[in-house]
């Protein structure tokens, strides 16, 4: 998944957004975006990828609000996320 990690920075740092990148020791990585007032968290595990809005009303969970078998599907998602 590293290589996607990557690629999701480089999606995101042109953009000066800012995100924080977690990796943990087994293996698994998130990724925290905040847009404006809004947070997400990025989610990508065994070849999917997950993201999730979180809210005051939304708790954050391990099972994403979306998830995606295929990185240009999520690419396109995670394109409008920051591009709103």
């Amino acid at each position: 998944m590293k290589p996607y990690i990557d690629k999701i920075s480089e999606l995101i740092k042109p953009k000066e957004i800012r995100h924080e990148i977690h990796s943990f020791d087994s293996g698994a990585f998130m990724v925290d975006i905040w847009i404006n007032n809004d947070f997400y968290c990025i989610q990508p595990f065994e070849n999917k990828f997950g993201i999730s809005k979180v809210t005051e009303e939304i708790d954050f969970s391990t099972i994403p609000d979306k998830t995606y078998t295929e990185w240009k599907s999520f690419k396109t998602e995670l394109e409008k996320v920051i591009n709103e």
